[in-house]
């Protein structure tokens, strides 16, 4: 296979800019927020664009700038598709709703050290306010220019491109978790929302759907390099994977009641069913491993035979999983065991807790519900 070294300069000026956010200590958010959308060259365009799914570059606007006002350029449009712009629009005035957008993204970026271009639209006064907010208070008639940088999609695709970007979102918070990215890494009102998407006010099982689709949808890896542009850069290429390394510890002890247990079993073959895993690490716990089995289908889980019903540790899942570290650990309980305080390393901890509001662990993700 041929390698191509040579390349145009504006796409050696991307690939560099896509290096210096990746260079930048607690970028995980961002990075995997800019690198989930696609990125695209456009010479009829004066600057650079986003419909919420790619990002278009006008190459003579990019290359006028310096490389941190590059990098800035690439938050700033992959913020719009973030905070759900286009599909927040409205009514509104396209223009004064665009320059409202650009006010409140262009003083997050700013606040966090960013380099805006001298094009961009800053004003201390709209700090800390919504984009609906900014926008009230513009006046009607606008005299100075900005980027004119949102492009409508067709209006039916608004419910589905609000799915994938709360995909995108739920994603990009794992990567800044697992990252260990310091705590206010996420802009807050992004963060309020993705507090509001896995709300248990929500049906339990559609929150956990949207937080599993956070480890199996396309993204970037640095394992399988970008060929295009190898040697000169070492870029993360797209790919599509599935569910790589899931353990789901369910608790068999005698305070889960048989409909509990049933409630168990059967969103663990909906997780088969919907996400499509190359396997999954099944733990029955109560105080003890009883069973640890790796599962490949819905007819191996079928004939998995469940025992146990004594009391409830959760430590021994805990030594389990620290010592083969997966991706991601799934309980399934009734929270009724003393509480972990060492989180394990590398591993996400997402908790699914039924009638038992008062279980609040130190760390991981919890889903309350009640049956």
């Amino acid at each position: 296979m041929s390698v191509v070294t040579n390349i145009p300069a504006h796409h050696a000026a991307l690939n560099k800019a896509k290096i210096q956010l990746m260079a930048r200590p607690d970028s995980a958010f961002f990075t995997t927020l800019c690198f989930s959308l696609k990125h695209v060259w456009d010479e009829e365009i004066p600057t650079a664009c986003t419909d919420g799914r790619e990002i278009r570059f006008s190459p003579k606007f990019f290359m006028s700038l310096t490389v941190e006002e590059q990098v800035f350029l690439l938050l700033h449009e992959s913020m719009h598709v973030a905070y759900l712009h286009m599909a927040r629009l409205g009514d509104r005035d396209h223009r004064r709703w665009n320059h409202a957008a650009d006010y409140v993204i262009n003083q997050q970026l700013v606040d966090r050290g960013f380099k805006m271009p001298k094009q961009g639209l800053l004003d201390p006064q709209y700090a800390n306010k919504s984009t609906e907010e900014v926008y009230d208070l513009l006046p009607v008639n606008l005299s100075k220019d900005c980027w004119d940088d949102l492009k409508a999609g067709p209006p039916a695709d608004d419910e589905q491109l609000t799915q994938d970007v709360q995909d995108i979102l739920i994603r990009a918070s794992i990567q800044s978790k697992m990252a260990n990215d310091k705590p206010g890494t996420i802009p807050g009102d992004i963060q309020v929302y993705l507090d509001k998407l896995l709300d248990p006010k929500l049906p339990w099982n559609r929150i956990l759907q949207k937080y599993l689709n956070g480890f199996c949808k396309n993204d970037y890896s640095f394992k399988k390099p970008n060929r295009r542009f190898f040697p000169e850069y070492h870029l993360p290429s797209l790919y599509g994977e599935k569910l790589m390394d899931l353990t789901i510890a369910v608790d068999i002890s005698g305070s889960v009641s048989d409909h509990d247990f049933k409630v168990f079993v059967s969103e663990v073959h909906s997780i088969f069913r919907m996400m499509k895993p190359e396997k999954i690490t099944l733990l029955q716990f109560d105080t003890k491993l009883q069973h640890i089995d790796e599962i490949r289908s819905i007819q191996e889980l079928l004939k998995l035979k469940f025992t146990g019903r004594g009391g409830t540790l959760i430590e021994p899942v805990m030594e389990h999983v620290r010592a083969k570290r997966p991706q991601l650990l799934l309980v399934f309980s009734d929270g009724e065991f003393t509480l972990p305080t060492d989180k394990p390393k590398n591993t996400e901890v997402l908790w699914v807790i039924h009638n038992n509001t008062k279980f609040k662990p130190s760390f991981g993700k919890v889903i309350h519900y009640h049956i």
